[in-house]
């Protein structure tokens, strides 16, 4: 079929006077118009996904510090085409400004002339960038091999796919039409002042270009990782970036004689795997401490003679570090700022040694915090608002799962203004009406596992638009609720009906994470990366004896920020771990993009061109 467009054009002059005389404008006429709307159209609807948001670079050429590795071949190509881009940008506002304002010829006439000059530098020249991304360089491939275990992922705010269907519909497509809009508009504007030139070749180039990228971008896609996780902060701060539960599983030192009723020293720390403080014999050590509240556990006996720096009285802590007679230090031996006790084991009865003993307390005290809200969290589906984040937030000593909603629009876009976070139930544990099992899950010793994984739709016909968590076999587990959804349209499908809630799997054996001897989490000098989550869960616990004389509780809670930029409808969300070998770790939200593979289209090239085209 032939491409050549043969256009009839009315000539639409119209005179102004300056200062300085009299000087010619001209102003689009309504054939030309015509011929352009479609294409304009087209543009303008791609620009709604994406409207006022920058375009984010590939994961993987973000350096070390976070900033483009400017030293790699891809990242420099990257910003060629960026700034490339941005001229074309540029240079098609400023033709779209000529449709309802009177221009000077010349001005419009240098706009046109430069859009269709020869040369290698000409801002029109695609070929050269859909070579570098589709050619032989397959760039676009390089951007696609996303791992979600490579600490790289995690500096962008878009999962794999995401930043995949970004860059190509609004990256490459959306410039691919801007470029083919203005090439038409200036011959139009040349051939009405005289040069007679046929289009055929750049609309035969541009309709190429994009049909054999189709099956591409969709393949890439299909296979893209779409999660999206938050790497480690530059610094940890308690508070700000993570927070802890606290006197779970603590070390605590006791003497064996106030393990039992009996006040008898006749067994061995070991003996003392589940007790309970019975005492304070003869005012010793144990009048010099607050003592444990609740159960202690795993007792064992290191050194008879030790001393003790105990914490400050407002601290999470109980002691700061323990040093034994013969050198052995449990904790980072450092100048004790607060008072030292000593604690030695001594003889009853002559033959009878009354051992201190290095256990963990399972403290219920009000220094405690260690319950996880259990009440669901729902977007306002009343008003077609959906999950498009997550954060834990800590309060009231109770840690919340906070969800991030905005409003849904036609074609997956979130209407931004609208985005919040959704607030928390500000309840306390001491609430009149609040109840354990119900309103809340209290850890403790026999019940303190966390189930890992993401929880996602079957299909891509259900958006996440709630949260909560259940208590099954005694671990916290995460259910999510889906709700069927309109793609087009945007349009929540009667989710008062059609909602429903999703937990992890149920019926495979999940294996333990296991936390030896760990380090305080925040110690780590290297960035956390995630460890694999399915069929897995944690439990939290303590940190190691020598490491932390066992005063904290492990894994800390990550509460930065899950969220994506430009914020889009979730398939999924999910709970992981992440750390080093040898430190406590985080545990931290993680979120499943919606899957754009199937609503990805290059434009009809035909269908943008008036019924009188050849």
């Amino acid at each position: 079929m032939r491409c050549t467009i043969i256009f009839t054009l009315a000539t639409v002059l119209a005179f102004g006077k300056s200062a300085h005389g009299y000087k010619t404008y001209y102003l689009m006429g309504e054939e030309d118009r015509m011929h352009l709307d479609p294409i304009f159209k087209e543009i303008d609807k791609l620009n709604q996904l994406n409207k006022d948001e920058p375009m984010h670079v590939p994961a993987y050429i973000i350096g070390s510090n976070g900033y483009v590795n400017e030293s790699l071949k891809d990242s420099s190509d990257i910003i060629e085409m960026s700034n490339k881009f941005s001229r074309i940008s540029m240079h098609y506002k400023k033709m779209r400004k000529f449709e309802s304002a009177e221009w000077e010829n010349d001005t419009q006439l240098s706009l046109a002339r430069a859009q269709v000059f020869t040369g290698d530098g000409n801002i029109m020249n695609m070929e050269k960038y859909h070579l570098k991304l589709f050619g032989k360089d397959d760039f676009i491939s390089q951007m696609a091999k996303f791992n979600q275990f490579e600490p790289q992922t995690c500096k962008t705010p878009q999962s794999p796919q995401q930043f995949l269907y970004f860059f190509y519909v609004l990256f490459y497509i959306v410039h691919e039409l801007k470029a083919h809009a203005l090439v038409e508009w200036s011959w139009l504007l040349l051939r009405k002042f005289g040069q007679d030139v046929s289009i055929e070749e750049e609309d035969r180039s541009a309709y190429k270009r994009t049909e054999g990228t189709l099956a591409k971008i969709k393949d890439l896609m299909s296979r893209a990782d779409r999660s999206v996780w938050r790497c480690d902060p530059w610094e940890h701060k308690s508070g700000v970036t993570y927070e802890e539960v606290t006197r779970l599983l603590q070390g605590y030192v006791e003497n064996e004689v106030d393990l039992n009723s009996d006040g008898v020293c006749s067994r061995d720390c070991g003996y003392y795997k589940s007790a309970r403080n019975e005492g304070c014999f003869d005012s010793k050590f144990c009048s010099e401490q607050p003592k444990c509240s609740g159960g202690v556990h795993d007792c064992r006996f290191v050194e008879s003679s030790m001393k003790i720096c105990q914490a400050e009285k407002t601290s999470s802590r109980r002691y700061e570090f323990i040093e034994y007679k013969s050198g052995l230090v449990h904790g980072t031996q450092e100048h004790c700022d607060t008072w030292s006790n000593s604690a030695k084991s001594w003889n009853r009865w002559l033959f009878m040694e009354c051992s201190y003993c290095l256990c963990l307390c399972d403290d219920q005290s009000a220094q405690s915090d260690r319950y996880f809200n259990l009440r669901p969290v729902v977007a306002d589906v009343k008003n077609n608002r959906v999950v498009t984040g997550l954060r834990f937030v800590k309060k009231n000593r109770i840690f919340h799962l906070q969800v991030q909603e905005g409003e849904l629009l036609p074609l997956g876009v979130i209407n931004k203004p609208t985005l919040q976070w959704k607030p928390v139930d500000s309840y306390s544990i001491f609430d009149k009406n609040v109840t354990d099992t119900v309103d809340y899950h209290k850890l403790s010793y026999e019940s303190r596992s966390l189930d890992l994984g993401d929880v996602k739709a079957e299909n891509n016909s259900a958006v996440v638009t709630g949260l909560r968590f259940r208590v099954m076999g005694g671990h916290l587990q995460l259910q999510v609720q889906f709700s069927a959804v309109e793609f087009e349209s945007g349009k929540l499908i009667d989710p008062t009906k059609t909602s429903h809630w999703t937990s992890l799997g149920t019926d495979q054996k999940r294996e333990k994470l296991p936390l030896r001897d760990a380090q305080v989490s925040s110690k780590s000098s290297v960035p956390s990366i995630p460890y694999p989550s399915d069929n897995q869960y944690i439990e939290f616990t303590n940190t190691g004896f020598v490491q932390d004389a066992a005063q904290s509780t492990v894994p800390f809670i990550d509460i930065q920020d899950v969220v994506t930029e430009p914020a889009v409808p979730l398939s999924g969300i999910g709970i992981y771990y992440k750390g080093r070998d040898g430190y406590g770790g985080f545990l931290a939200p993680r979120l499943t993009t919606y899957d754009f593979t199937q609503y990805v289209q290059v434009p009809t090239w035909e269908s943008m061109h008036s019924k009188d085209t050849i």
